[in-house]
């Protein structure tokens, strides 16, 4: 179905551009890119490994930032689940993210990395757009993903904001 009820995670990672710049002034272009690349997989792994435990999935990847999708049709949450689940999944990546917050470089130059999110709850149209002959893409839209925006605005560095819709939902839960 192209309308769903389930639960949007946003989460923007900060910091990769002082990595880049540093690993690039340390070991040149080339090496820098590499090394980079070693570092991107070992975070997006670890928030990523995150958003699946809980029961999510990564929508789309978009600069430092990925979208995520709980959906209430999955038979394992319901709807009060979808909403806890993409809370507990940002939370659980915040604190992930605690052991990339002093990478240290070749150079022994320390960077910190850091991570802000946003859960809102409601409908939204979740559609495949492209032409499967050259790329295919997993796409949501509509108010809950507008709130979605609105809410990671507000955002810190370590914090993770939910939209009032999620906020009544999880008023109602004990278990976070």
């Amino acid at each position: 179905p192209d309308k769903q009820h389930g639960a949007a995670l946003f989460a923007d990672i900060s910091g990769f551009t002082p990595l880049t710049e540093a690993l690039v002034r340390e070991l040149g272009a080339q090496r820098g890119a590499e090394t980079l690349t070693i570092y991107l997989n070992l975070v997006y792994d670890a928030v990523v490994d995150e958003v699946h435990r809980y029961g999510g999935s990564v929508v789309a990847f978009a600069g430092d930032a990925i979208t995520c999708w709980f959906d209430d049709d999955d038979p394992t949450l319901g709807r009060r689940d979808a909403s806890l689940a993409a809370a507990g999944a940002a939370l659980a990546m915040q604190e992930a993210m605690h052991k990339f917050a002093a990478l240290k470089t070749p150079a022994g130059n320390s960077i910190a990395l850091s991570m802000k999110a946003a859960v809102a709850t409601g409908t939204a149209r979740r559609f495949i757009v492209g032409d499967p002959d050259i790329r295919l893409l997993d796409a949501l839209a509509g108010e809950t993903l507008n709130r979605l925006a609105r809410a990671e605005h507000h955002a810190a560095k370590g914090e993770v904001i939910v939209d009032e819709p999620t906020a009544w939902v999880l008023q109602g839960s004990t278990e976070l």
